[in-house]
């Protein structure tokens, strides 16, 4: 292979790199927003609650320079196949991590007006689903970072165990809501708060199809076919 050649081929990997360095940086701080935000609300810990409303500026300005590198990658070096898909999907999940951050806002807002209320026992509820949904969001982005095809897979079925708990606990909440109409802003914010965590499973399922995709070159988005592995 000529010298010129080696050298943006290496220049190319190296990019890949950095890009796939700042989608786990950007993983990071999100699941971390999310993290502050549960226990902010379970905790009654208002300075959680308001950590991760504070630090979603950072996940921002990281969605933009993921993009900002992805197009520069191809504009540069041109990828193609598994290369190209790898971008693509970087950027699209560098957009999924940014709409979680988002929700991880929303849950802490809500969080902070439910710690400036008397306490309730339904909020206990709320536990499981954090977990549910951070554990989807911690597997979706080590799922993608990793190349994992498996867990990208698994993710697909976990989530109905993640929509059923939310259904759940939101009938539960309501059911509440039309025997004690002295706590209706207390239920009214936890439902919102489920709500918080059912968009960030949703898109932790979204972070999967992008694996897949860049993994497979299959798009199984709204109801497209598995691919089948050994």
């Amino acid at each position: 292979m000529p010298h010129a050649s080696r050298h943006i081929l290496r220049a190319n990997e190296d990019a890949l790199s950095l890009l796939e360095g700042e989608i786990r940086h950007m993983g990071d701080l999100t699941q971390e927003n999310l993290r502050n935000a549960a226990h902010g609300l379970l905790g009654r810990d208002v300075d959680l609650c308001n950590r991760a409303i504070a630090d979603d500026g950072e996940v921002d300005l990281l969605e933009k320079k993921i993009d900002f590198m992805g197009m520069e990658i191809i504009t540069r070096f041109s990828p193609v196949a598994a290369d190209l898909r790898r971008v693509i999907a970087s950027m699209k999940v560098s957009t999924a991590l940014e709409r979680c951050s988002d929700h991880a806002v929303g849950l802490g807002r809500r969080a902070r007006r439910i710690c400036g209320r008397p306490p309730v026992p339904e909020t206990e509820g709320l536990r499981v689903l954090a977990d549910l949904a951070a554990n989807a969001l911690r597997d979706s982005i080590g799922a993608f970072c990793d190349g994992n095809l498996q867990i990208a897979l698994r993710l697909q079925a976990r989530n109905t165990t993640l929509e059923e708990a939310l259904d759940a606990f939101t009938q539960r909440i309501i059911a509440r809501l039309e025997i004690d109409s002295s706590r209706v802003e207390i239920y009214v914010d936890l439902l919102f708060a489920t709500r918080c965590l059912g968009r960030i499973g949703d898109q932790a399922i979204n972070i999967a199809e992008d694996t897949i995709y860049f993994l497979t070159a299959q798009d199984i988005r709204h109801g497209g076919k598995l691919p089948e592995i050994s």
